[in-house]
């Protein structure tokens, strides 16, 4: 790859881009947070976020698999989404859990309508998949799922202190909360023979980080 920059300073200038400080702040701070932590959330939020996940996941997992069969003559780079391909059916089977245990059936998330921006993130990540580089994808997750995680898991923390909710009904919403992206995005984007310019990965990062605030701005707008 073709850099002024290493794979860990990369990493390391990303995170401190006034986007991802600005996206961190949002989140952090979110309406959805705040309510889910006083006790005041609606369910209905909750079940939405399940609706829509239910969608972006079944997404996702096929974004994935393709770029397990793209970058299939690279180990480093395939066995990367590889992982995060078994990730995605593990994460769908969690959500079932969970939707399971908030009364909603495998027909309420089937039938449910998504909304276009809460599924701008997985449509981007499509487009990521077929036309984006390795790099650009691997320092888009290493950034973005942290964010994610932390969203997730402050409302299962919420999810069980003010709604009873047990451990194992959440489960789906801790799969996403813990890990380090870093060792195998950093792996990625050395073994990446893509000739691509810092700018061009900051680009991706930034749009991703953005649809994701799009998609809890727009689950919490649709149930108020």
């Amino acid at each position: 790859m073709t850099s002024i920059k290493s794979a860990k300073e990369i990493l390391s200038s990303l995170r401190k881009e006034p986007f991802s400080i600005e996206t961190d702040e949002k989140l952090a701070n979110h309406r959805i947070v705040q309510l889910a932590k006083s006790g005041t959330l609606p369910l209905k939020v909750v079940e939405t976020v399940l609706c829509e996940q239910y969608h972006i996941i079944g997404a996702d997992t096929r974004s994935m698999e393709h770029l397990v069969s793209r970058f299939q003559s690279n180990d480093v780079i395939r066995e990367y989404f590889q992982y995060f391909y078994e990730g995605e059916k593990i994460a769908h089977g969690k959500l079932l859990a969970m939707a399971k245990a908030m009364k909603l059936s495998y027909s309420d998330l089937e039938s449910y309508e998504p909304q276009a921006k809460a599924q701008g993130y997985p449509s981007y990540l499509c487009r990521l998949a077929h036309y984006g580089e390795a790099p650009q994808i691997a320092a888009a997750i290493a950034v973005n799922f942290p964010a994610f995680g932390q969203m997730c898991l402050a409302l299962e923390d919420a999810l069980k202190k003010n709604y009873n909710m047990k451990e194992e009904e959440v489960a789906f919403l801790r799969f996403f909360g813990g890990g380090d992206l870093d060792k195998g995005a950093l792996k990625v984007i050395e073994a990446s023979n893509a000739k691509i310019e810092y700018k061009d990965i900051r680009r991706a990062v930034r749009l991703l980080q953005a649809y994701e605030v799009m998609f809890w701005d727009s689950v919490y707008e649709s149930c108020t």
